[in-house]
């Protein structure tokens, strides 16, 4: 299989490169940071002429699109940089997948979802986004739609893994300095380790089986909740301090339950994705292993 993976330098993208090679894929990573070699090419999603040379060149069967604007709040005060990035780099990404006729993989986010329903969301219930960087990532999911019927829409949440510093290494770094981390009581969600939806992916990709798919992990949590079993199972003594979402002042409004659900990997013969329990404990280990 040969991949290309856009958005290569970020978290997912990172380790969606690592597991595709790992699984012997002929796997491409690209960013606008990269400096081109063998493994690598420099790409800006939003300049078509770039992006047609490289996809011409690479010839890919199947693109993995991790790239995105996904600052929420620097996307509330520049919209139109974060639709420039997550609809109109979505469109020339499904675009070019459709004319050299490669699979395309958007992944999008639990922030297309409002929060109302204070339920789990499954692949069927229907968008309502209430924030920029939601508006937009669901316009680059309707394009990628319209543009390429061979197409994958993967919504992750609250991703976090070790590749760079997320919510869990901010709530252990507070801790072993001997702080009480602030954490929003009230929010609902899915925490989603990265290195279960790179794996999940290599797994969704050989089905054929297109179409919307939730890839977190379950049950929903509060991140307060979450932030208490991180610091127990990390052997941490120090509790975290309690903040009502509503105290929470950010440019950007969030959704207070947007936690995931997924009807469909079940009826693509795909496993469940593993609890967020289970994934913590795994991260947490490998936290712990040399880099």
């Amino acid at each position: 299989m040969r991949a290309l993976i856009t958005g290569a330098s970020g978290l997912l993208g990172a380790e969606v490169v690592r597991r595709f090679r790992e699984a012997g894929w002929q796997t491409l990573g690209a960013a606008r940071s990269f400096t081109p070699d063998s493994q690598h090419a420099a790409l800006d999603i939003t300049d078509p002429d770039q992006t047609r040379a490289l996809f011409d060149a690479f010839r890919p069967e199947v693109v993995v699109h991790c790239a995105a604007m996904t600052h929420v709040d620097a996307c509330e005060r520049d919209p139109q940089e974060a639709y420039r990035v997550n609809a109109f780099g979505a469109e020339v990404i499904a675009a070019n997948c459709q004319r050299i006729g490669a699979a395309c993989v958007y992944i999008s986010t639990d922030y297309v979802f409002d929060g109302v329903k204070r339920a789990p969301y499954h692949e069927y219930d229907t968008p309502n986004p209430i924030s920029v960087y939601g508006r937009s990532k669901y316009l680059g999911e309707q394009a990628v739609q319209a543009l390429c019927p061979r197409h994958y829409i993967a919504r992750v949440a609250w991703l976090y893994g070790v590749g760079r510093k997320t919510f869990p290494q901010f709530v252990l770094e507070g801790a072993r300095q001997g702080q009480s981390p602030t954490v929003i009581a009230d929010q609902i969600g899915s925490p989603t380790y990265v290195a279960d939806v790179a794996e999940w992916l290599r797994m969704l990709i050989p089905t054929e089986c297109y179409g919307v798919y939730h890839l977190t992990n379950p049950p929903p949590v509060s991140r307060y909740e979450f932030a208490c079993a991180l610091l127990e199972a990390a052997g941490l003594s120090v509790a975290p301090t309690p903040l009502p979402m509503a105290h929470w002042q950010t440019p950007a409004p969030r959704p207070a339950y947007s936690a995931l659900i997924s009807w469909r990997l079940r009826w693509a013969g795909l496993p469940p994705m593993p609890p967020w329990r289970d994934a913590m404990r795994r991260f947490l280990r490998a936290m712990n292993q040399p880099q």
